[in-house]
């Protein structure tokens, strides 16, 4: 752990000095109001710094930069997008600790999960870069009367508003897909884990990239996001979260008929049967429901069991979780860190309250952590015979 509070406490004065800007048409640019908001840590609720509070004006500018920016970013060659691509994969992984500790700090996700969240990140950039060579290739569809030809061409300025989840992983999964296909990108983060996005861009500038192809406003969804997806410059929206946020985006963008590509909400289930090798479905189980505090889109939030292995499997399910480590994000010991926000740590614990009214039996955990310090830390918590 102690690594780890020396590299935070290297970048951290800088970050709590220095207002997090926009990163539009290259350069760090403050919001055109001089709006800002205040960045909290999860793990006491104390101020980690100020960021830039965009709205529809700096949404304008950065639009405006990826347009412009397009016109030469969608004419370079596949092997030239592949070899930035790749550089930009490079120097994520030279600065892997930094974004990982940086990350796990912004959000409360235990470090265990986040160094690797930095390297699956690059990964995304390598995969995506030896995907450009093809990304422009159509298809033909010979007849004896005719003949068909589907071309692909990129589309154009690209949204990307990514969660407060692993945020940075997230971010490569979604933007380097855009650019290895030619489009330019406007990236909104989520308010609640901005750090690692400008870092991320200026790393990609680092690397060769042109201005303009890649911004980033900082801000709240109702105000930049909701600009971005209603901006006519943009033709397309990538969006990681909530459903409901889903259909708002929808909405949105059907004025100037964007598309979309959305990683919504839902209820994952994770089946065990009786004849499955029950140590190693006792370790998925309890990785797929716990990891990342819980707070995933992979999360599996319900398990179902056959009746024959119900009562001794949901045991052995229990103890495991009793004995998870709740601690310190940057601990490389901890499991699960505080939850991302206090009004999510809110709403979780009004969900045990749900539990217990419905009927179900509360087996583990539902309640706050001990000697967290006033963080936003919560047990890891099971609930039984759910109807």
């Amino acid at each position: 752990m102690e690594k780890n509070i020396e590299i935070l406490n290297k970048y951290l004065p800088n970050i709590k000095e220095n207002t997090i800007q926009h990163w539009v048409n290259g350069e760090s640019t403050p919001s055109v109001s001089g709006a800002t908001f205040d960045n909290l840590t999860p793990i006491d609720n104390s101020f980690i710094g100020k960021i830039a509070a965009g709205d529809s004006q700096d949404i304008d500018k950065a639009a405006k930069a990826a347009h412009a920016a397009f016109k030469e970013w969608r004419n370079w060659s596949a092997a030239d997008r592949r070899a930035i691509l790749h550089k930009i994969a490079d120097l994520i992984v030279k600065n892997k600790e930094e974004i990982a500790v940086l990350e796990s700090y912004d959000t409360g996700q235990a470090i265990r999960f986040m160094s690797k969240a930095a390297e699956r990140g690059a990964e995304n950039f390598r995969f995506y870069a030896d995907k450009a060579i093809d990304a422009q290739n159509g298809s033909s569809l010979p007849d004896k009367d005719h003949i068909n030809f589907t071309m692909r061409q990129p589309i154009g300025p690209v949204g990307i508003i990514t969660p407060w989840n692993t945020p940075f992983m997230l971010s490569t999964w979604k933007i380097a897909p855009a650019l290895a296909a030619g489009c330019t990108v406007v990236h909104k983060p989520a308010e609640l884990s901005p750090i690692t996005a400008n870092r991320l861009a200026e790393l990609a500038h680092e690397a060769g990239l042109p201005r303009g192809v890649w911004n980033v406003v900082q801000g709240m969804g109702e105000t930049a996001g909701k600009a971005l997806t209603e901006h006519p410059l943009i033709k397309a929206i990538g969006f990681v979260g909530e459903t409901i946020t889903g259909q708002h985006i929808m909405r949105q963008g059907a004025a100037t008929l964007k598309r979309v590509h959305f990683e919504l909400g839902g209820k994952n289930p994770v089946i065990v049967f009786d004849d499955a090798d029950l140590d190693r479905a006792v370790d998925a189980v309890v990785f797929m429901i716990y990891s990342l505090n819980g707070e995933r889109c992979t999360s599996s939030s319900r398990l179902l069991l056959q009746s024959s292995i119900y009562d001794t499997f949901l045991e052995r399910v229990a103890e495991r979780v009793r004995k998870i480590k709740v601690g310190h994000p940057l601990d490389p010991k901890t499991e699960v860190g505080p939850l991302i926000s206090a009004g999510h740590l809110k709403k979780v614990l009004s969900y045990v309250k749900i539990g217990k009214e419905g009927g179900a039996r509360l087996v583990v955990g539902g309640k706050n952590a001990e000697n967290t310090e006033g963080g936003n830390f919560f047990t890891p918590t099971l609930f039984a015979d759910a109807n």
